[in-house]
């Protein structure tokens, strides 16, 4: 059961981080090269995934704070006022658990692509 949870959030969490953020498509390909490349470079330790469990609730609780209002906003221009607002707090949530966002992201994809630590963090979750 936890083990869904974690996977869960961080999949939410990598969606609404996705969505809010809108990155430009030209850029796109740039930054996916680097992101993997900080992937490689980031280390996985016990005292960044702590940071990122705290990171990570803190933009779930931004998440639900603006998930409704950006799904009834009708005008799209509402619709990105509401996603400014709720990046700027996830980016916020992120400098208070002391990650950035590049860290923030390479963990969320090393999570997604390894099962070993998917289990540390399950681990960590359950103590």
């Amino acid at each position: 059961m936890k083990k869904l949870l974690v996977m869960s959030a961080v999949s939410i969490t990598f969606a609404i981080s996705a969505t809010t953020a809108a990155p430009v498509m030209q850029q796109k390909a740039a930054q996916g090269q680097a992101m993997q490349q900080q992937q490689q470079q980031v280390e996985i330790t016990d005292a960044l995934l702590k940071k990122f469990l705290a990171a990570m609730n803190g933009v779930q609780q931004v998440s639900q704070k603006y998930g409704k209002q950006f799904q009834n906003a009708q005008e799209q221009q509402k619709k990105r006022e509401i996603q400014q607002q709720a990046q700027q707090e996830m980016l916020a949530a992120l400098n208070d658990a002391g990650l950035s966002p590049d860290e923030y992201n390479a963990v969320i994809q090393r999570v997604q692509q390894d099962p070993e630590l998917q289990k540390r963090l399950q681990d960590m979750t359950s103590e």
